[in-house]
């Protein structure tokens, strides 16, 4: 509870202070060795218990109350089972694209990532609330040719899905109460049917398409812990829970009531000791349960979980990284001034980030980076190396308590203020480069890098776009900066020197007045300034928060997003900016709503059917409702 309150006050202080300034970066090969953290790893359930324990006396909220009992009865290792390994089977092969069409709007090139409308460029796949919806798209005579009711019992609901080859896995998230418990008196063996913990757990039940007309079940994986992001590469779903171990009494005979485990329909396996990874030192007394799936041969091909929690993800195409936000709040002893007693606190946060190797699925390395990270976009791997994009709210403040007349109060620390920073890690997770002090008194809202570029948008009153050179690791540089009203949520590389961005105006003191586009001009990165700009009126679009959400191609010179008041399509050109090509009319129920192409035709996909849109003359074609 303390390190939630040090969050809140710095957060609330922070935002009534602000100075400007940013200090040159400077390698410091001293903080880059402590930056680096042990991985700890053992053979057996026991000492994960014993680090499970000190975790918990750690955590605020547990202390002496978490109570840790022994069996009398069973060997710890024994009767628990391992987590089976299917041998990797290889990437489907590539179908034959006779028509061009997009794909999902991902961070990592040929890494996908879930969503809830997905094609393989011949049919459209839908998640419609607790259903699945198929088209075949074909211009004017587009149609629904199937419909699945998903199993949704146990309080689990579709949460996205992926395509590939001639299989569809859809993501079940399941939150359950912990004092619920799993019904398994009757539980069934069909696809898709599965026992849940009463911690709550993630799920794909996987199914055969090769008739989309009619979508076979085929079985049902799963693992403990709520979803926090997932990938799907060569064939391979990567699917990162967070696991609480909820059970007020664990018993560490039974590694099931403080481990987390995996599933298959209605069948549970502990999670292998020796693929479980402890951070020393972790005040955090979840798990980050990395599992990975093999699509083909739906089966469980590696499973790791790190005791230590997780807040962000990051996968490249060798690694993953798992990144967890840590709150400390350390208070010195009480000094008298006068009539009070005071206590003096020191507020920091900081993110520690953990390398997962994906081809043996292990833990590799774990470092240390002050600050938090705003999301996946805030991180990037390049050359080996990792660059992260951080905010830090780290503050000081005293507490004055007058015990006579029976009150308490608060005292912050003149100079805080949130300060930004980028850091390049080494594959040893070793901090090699930074630059700190970005945009005193901001916030990072959102981060691109682009080879060894990188774009970061702050705010506060004005949304200032910072470029920086990264070819040297060692050293960052900034090399140009701008500011104008608002700010961006999200950055897109559009080529030929042009940033997208897409986010939010506001008024010179930093009033929020409704969404925006902006082009930004990069291709002088000394001097970054801005082409074009656009204000649309509306307030809320999903694609603010949701990358997922936004079609948006270069090439086709499209970008296209819901706002609240429908589906909107634009181009956009140096010479006139950007122009609507073309719109589509939604509800309030239809925020969810997703655009792609296939061939000459644009579909706009939403809950209540799909609008067919001629990208010739943008004119609507056809209309399915369902």
């Amino acid at each position: 509870m303390k390190k939630l309150i040090c969050a809140i006050l710095c957060a609330a202080m922070l935002a009534a202070l602000c100075a400007c300034g940013e200090a040159p970066a400077k390698p410091d090969p001293v903080a880059a060795v402590k930056s680096a953290i042990e991985i700890m790893h053992y053979d057996n359930y026991g000492d994960i218990y014993s680090a499970l324990k000190k975790a918990r006396e750690r955590t605020p909220g547990y202390g002496d109350a978490a109570k840790f009992t022994m069996a009398d009865t069973a060997v710890e290792n024994a009767a628990v089972g391992t987590a089976g390994a299917a041998a990797d089977s290889a990437a489907a092969p590539a179908q034959n694209q006779t028509v061009d069409f997009s794909k999902t709007n991902v961070q990592v090139e040929g890494i996908d990532e879930g969503d809830i409308v997905k094609t393989d460029g011949k049919y459209i796949y839908a998640l419609k609330d607790t259903e699945l919806l198929v088209y075949k798209p074909d211009g004017a005579e587009t149609k629904l040719v199937s419909r699945l009711a998903l199993n949704t019992k146990d309080g689990q609901y579709p949460a996205e899905m992926y395509v590939s080859g001639d299989r569809l896995a859809v993501v079940f998230q399941s939150y359950m109460l912990c004092y619920a418990a799993a019904d398994t008196s009757a539980a069934s063996t069909a696809a898709a049917d599965i026992a849940y913990p009463a911690s709550g757990s993630t799920s794909i039940a996987l199914y055969d398409i090769t008739a989309p007309e009619a979508p076979k079940a085929i079985t049902t994986l799963g693992q403990d812990g709520s979803l926090l992001s997932s990938r799907l590469m060569d064939g391979k779903l990567y699917l990162v829970t967070n696991f609480y171990a909820y059970s007020a009494q664990p018993v560490e005979g039974d590694p099931k009531t403080y481990t987390p485990c995996t599933y298959e329909n209605s069948a549970s396996t502990a999670i292998p000791a020796q693929n479980i990874a402890v951070l020393p030192d972790a005040s955090d007394s979840g798990y980050a349960v990395v599992c990975a799936y093999d699509i083909k041969s739906a089966a469980l091909s590696g499973t790791l979980s790190v005791l230590g929690s997780g807040s962000t993800f990051y996968m490249s195409a060798n690694k993953l990284y798992v990144a967890s936000a840590e709150y400390s709040d350390v208070a010195s002893p009480a000094r008298t001034d006068g009539v009070y007693t005071v206590v003096d606190h020191k507020c920091t946060n900081t993110s520690t980030i953990t390398a997962i190797d994906l081809g043996t699925l292990t833990a590799k390395a774990c470092g240390k980076v002050p600050g938090n990270l705003m999301g996946s976009y805030a991180m990037d791997e390049y050359n080996g190396y990792l660059r992260a994009a951080t905010t830090d709210n780290s503050c000081n403040y005293s507490i004055y308590t007058d015990k006579a007349k029976g009150f308490e109060n608060y005292q912050y620390g003149k100079d805080n203020a949130t300060v930004n920073a980028l850091y390049v890690l080494d594959s040893g997770m070793n901090i090699v480069g930074r630059a700190e002090n970005i945009a005193r008194g901001e916030t990072i809202y959102s981060v691109r890098f682009d080879g060894e570029a990188a774009y970061l948008c702050t705010f506060r009153q004005t949304d200032p776009l910072f470029a920086y050179d990264l070819s040297n690791p060692a050293s960052p540089v900034k090399l140009g900066e701008m500011k104008i009203t608002g700010f961006s949520d999200y950055l897109h590389v559009w080529g030929d020197g042009r940033l997208f961005g897409l986010g939010q105006s506001a008024t010179e003191q930093g009033s929020v007045t409704g969404m925006k586009m902006v082009m930004f001009d990069i291709s002088d990165k000394a001097n970054v300034g801005v082409k074009a700009s656009l204000d649309l009126g509306d307030n809320y679009s999903e694609a603010l928060n949701d990358p997922n959400a936004i079609l948006i191609s270069p090439d086709k010179n499209i970008i296209g997003f819901a706002l609240d008041s429908g589906y909107v399509l634009y181009s956009y050109a140096d010479d006139g900016g950007f122009k609507k090509l073309a719109e589509v009319k939604g509800s309030g129920w239809d925020y969810n709503m997703r655009g792609l192409y296939i061939g000459s035709y644009l579909y706009i996909v939403a809950q209540g059917g799909v609008t067919v849109i001629d990208m010739g003359s943008y004119g609507v074609v056809k209309t399915v409702n369902v």
